[in-house]
């Protein structure tokens, strides 16, 4: 009971520790699988603040264009201003624009969602970053240095294009994954302006975060999986040790139900022998008490019969005891079968019994002893002529399985048959029917055949008997 629990135990930790591994290494592999989705999301977002931000820089970008002496300063505050106040709505934006070949610099950097200390005002100054790890520091309108020339090389391309179409493109830069996108302000190509937004869409925090998640889950994957290799080891070991102990039982049973079957076999032997031995006692002392006359021809043949009696009782008995002991080779079922109704032919003729053969010609051969073969055949054909003394039909056929690699062998006769009640007990020792049988036949053929790796049945639905003996094939 104890190891039934211990097994049952180890399978249920072998199987978590694999469900945990597996869950942890998809879990991992969802938070990978997510990140174009996420870009997807990150690009129109990018896109609407692109076009706020463009959308109220065009009249200023035409009142900059309408003034004399055209001074950067005033356009670069202004421009700073619609940053700042369009991206206040889009945290983690940042963003702003550049000026044409003519002045070839950027402006207007806006990045008001930097500092969540800030209050997000329109006319307040925009606030610049912070130098911590939440984003890389830099000075004036220039984009982040690390950014910066996928930003121009973006927004130069972005002055060409058409009304209403932008450049959107992801990166990895050092330990950030930034997403980026541009397009062009007015309607004028090329463009004198083009707005730029960024976001990071794996921050370095994160990255460090998701770098850290993901040698966390490998070891506990990697750590489940060599839990579950040990405890699918010890498994092993549990359960051939759990078969070599029921190896062990199944011996021990065995051995039990031998002596079990001696001690049924030796009560039917005292039980056999008695009856013989008493009558050649009784005999003796009759030749004892009464003169040498009362020695009769008779009172011998008594006495000899007797003897015969128990003399196939012990034969009997020492066939038994060398069934298991038979050398083992290749033999012929065919040919012992047709040996053996050879030898019956001319006893089936006087009880006028028509013997029939159907045998298989491609029969293999079977591993075991030909002699003892030789009396389950001849045993099992006695038995169909004694149950058919005004005569019959004797049918002995052969078959082969190539799939089990079972040789069949069957005797059908058209006897009276066996009742039910004689079924139950018909392979016992020292069960018989006859009152000048000994019971041992059937019980032989049956211990013949299991010794042999194989079975013996009985079928009695119609008229008569069928008994069907199943032996392996040789390999």
């Amino acid at each position: 009971m104890f190891q039934t629990w211990s097994i049952r135990l180890q399978i249920g930790l072998v199987i978590a520790l694999f469900l945990g591994s597996l869950a942890t290494v998809l879990f991992s592999t969802f938070q990978t699988l997510q990140i174009p989705q996420r870009e997807n999301v990150v690009r129109d977002r990018l896109r609407t603040a692109s076009k706020q931000m463009a959308d109220a820089a065009e009249p200023e970008l035409l009142r900059w264009q309408q003034e004399s002496g055209r001074q950067f300063d005033g356009l670069n505050k202004r421009l700073r201003a619609i940053s700042n106040r369009a991206l206040a709505d889009f945290p983690g934006v940042e963003g702003g624009f550049y000026l044409d070949a003519e002045f070839d610099r950027f402006a207007g950097f806006g990045f008001p969602t930097a500092n969540p200390d800030v209050p997000e005002s329109v006319s307040k100054e925009p606030v610049t970053r912070k130098e911590n790890a939440k984003s890389p520091p830099h000075r004036g309108d220039e984009p982040p240095p690390k950014e910066g020339p996928f930003i121009l090389v973006l927004v130069k391309h972005g002055l060409a294009l058409d009304p209403g179409e932008f450049q959107f493109d992801v990166r990895t830069v050092g330990p950030s994954r930034v997403a980026i996108l541009s397009e062009p302000v007015g309607p004028e190509r090329p463009a004198r302006l083009a707005t730029w937004t960024m976001f990071r869409v794996i921050s370095p925090e994160s990255m460090a975060d998701q770098l850290r998640r993901f040698q966390i889950s490998t070891g506990l994957a990697l750590g489940g999986i060599g839990l579950a290799v040990v405890f699918t080891l010890n498994l092993g070991r549990t359960l051939r040790r759990q078969r070599l102990e029921q190896d062990r039982l199944r011996e021990e049973l065995r051995r039990t139900e031998h002596l079990a079957a001696v001690g049924k076999m030796l009560a039917g032997v005292a039980h056999e022998v008695r009856n013989p031995l008493a009558g050649i006692r009784s005999t003796v002392q009759i030749w004892e008490r009464l003169p040498d006359t009362a020695r009769t021809h008779d009172s011998l043949q008594a006495v000899v019969q007797a003897v015969d009696r128990l003399n196939e009782i012990v034969s009997r008995l020492l066939y038994f005891a060398r069934v298991d002991n038979s050398e083992r080779q290749p033999v012929s079922v065919n040919t012992i079968l047709t040996e053996t109704l050879n030898l019956l032919e001319v006893e089936a003729a006087s009880q006028s019994v028509v013997i029939e053969r159907d045998l298989d010609s491609s029969l293999p051969s079977v591993s075991g002893s030909a002699t003892a073969l030789r009396q389950v055949f001849l045993n099992l054909a006695t038995n169909a002529l004694q149950a058919m003394p005004q005569g019959g039909r004797l049918v002995c056929c052969t078959r082969f399985d190539p799939q089990k690699r079972i040789v069949t062998i069957c005797f059908s006769d058209t006897g009276t048959g066996i009742s039910v009640n004689d079924r139950k007990h018909l392979f016992e020792p020292f069960f018989t029917t006859r009152p000048d049988g000994t019971g041992l036949g059937l019980a032989l053929c049956r211990e013949i055949a299991v010794q042999h790796g194989g079975q013996i049945e009985l079928e009695n639905e119609g008229p008569g008997a069928v008994f069907t003996v199943m032996l392996p094939a040789a390999q």
